[in-house]
């Protein structure tokens, strides 16, 4: 099987990379309230937990998972034919 090519530069996965930083930052801010004494679950974080969330969203509505295609709309994933039920024969 061929090695699918995949770019996931940020140029071309701009919410893959938005929904890590956002996850990323709330991560930060949690760690940072939680050693100096403070809430760790505040707005800055539950905004930034939104934010990914919305990211991650859109990254699997662009690509989605069940049909993945890269940007000419050749699907990456070729789908065997269905297999002929017994006593038929196929067409050339």
């Amino acid at each position: 099987m061929a090695a699918v090519k995949r770019s996931l530069t940020p140029a071309t996965n701009p919410t893959g990379i938005g929904s890590s930083l956002a996850a990323l930052y709330g991560l930060a801010v949690g760690i940072w309230n939680a050693t100096h004494h403070h809430a760790v679950i505040d707005p800055q974080v539950i905004v930034a937990a939104l934010t990914a969330a919305a990211f991650l969203y859109a990254r699997f509505k662009v690509t989605p998972v069940a049909d993945p295609k890269d940007a000419n709309g050749v699907p990456l994933v070729t789908v065997p034919p269905a297999p002929q039920p017994p006593g038929q024969v196929s067409s050339p």
